[in-house]
């Protein structure tokens, strides 16, 4: 009864951060003005005359859709794009042997996987609304990319020492101990051009134009390019804030009750 008591509470307070974390996106998002591509020109114009470059360091958010002068080419989907990741799992199988407490031996295949590669690349791109287009760059940010493609390869025949996926190729280790490689997986994430996206950043000056970026140290500010509208980012957070709270206060009380039961018991 007492370890159940100590789960709940550990819950509970998982549910409670979840919370606070979702309700902080929403105060951000609330707390921002939103601006389109004059907007932000006009801000820059007035602030950089009167103040200097370094004076702007705006809070803001923008939507429009992604465009990019020369675009990134996703090295497993070949898609045009602003920032993609590539991970390779090798996956394999070992046989494990175990003994149960009255000393019976078995074993058992299982499978298994790990990271062999891990390449990610992204570039500053533009968000271009009615009324013209805004530099983006993505450092720090919060991307909500999506996964393009996945691609199974068997362990290949004949020793082969090294393995290709589209624009990428990796070495393969010689096979050693116990476990017996199956193949490797490869998996693709990107954002893409084309794409309309919600932006909540930082207005600043970079070589003398307005971009959004991820603020200054001394001001900090949430970073994030979505997938989704403010309206459903906003809906979202309050949803996820509201039954977390509501599930951190329910855990975190019959957490307590068991824990003083098992106390008393």
């Amino acid at each position: 009864m007492i370890i159940g008591g100590v789960i709940l509470l550990i819950l509970a307070g998982i549910f409670f951060w979840v919370s606070r974390s979702q309700k902080g996106k929403l105060d951000d998002m609330n707390a921002v003005d939103t601006y389109n591509a004059a907007l932000l020109g006009e801000l820059h114009t007035r602030v950089v005359t009167m103040l200097g470059s370094e004076a702007l360091a705006e809070p803001c958010e923008l939507e429009g859709v992604i465009e990019a002068d020369q675009p990134l080419k996703a090295p497993l989907s070949g898609t045009p794009c602003v920032a993609y990741t590539l991970t390779v799992t090798r996956e394999y199988e070992e046989d494990q042997t175990s003994t149960d407490s009255e000393g019976k031996t078995t074993t058992s295949t299982v499978r298994g996987s790990d990271t062999m590669e891990s390449n990610s690349n992204q570039i500053d791109f533009w968000v271009r609304d009615d009324s013209g287009r805004t530099l983006v760059r993505p450092e720090g940010a919060d991307l909500d990319m999506k996964q393009s493609k996945e691609e199974f390869k068997p362990t290949a025949s004949g020793g082969s020492s090294t393995i290709s996926f589209g624009l990428f190729t990796i070495n393969v280790p010689r096979e050693t101990g116990r476990r017996r490689t199956l193949g490797y997986r490869a998996t693709e994430e990107i954002l893409e051009t084309g794409l309309r996206v919600y932006v909540l950043g930082c207005a600043g000056d970079h070589n003398g134009s307005v971009a959004v970026m991820k603020a200054p140290k001394h001001k900090p500010q949430r970073f994030m390019v979505s997938r989704r509208t403010e309206r459903e980012l906003a809906a979202s957070a309050a949803s996820w804030s509201k039954n977390m709270s509501y599930a951190a206060a329910g855990s975190g009380v019959l957490g307590l009750i068991l824990l003083v039961l098992g106390m008393i018991s």
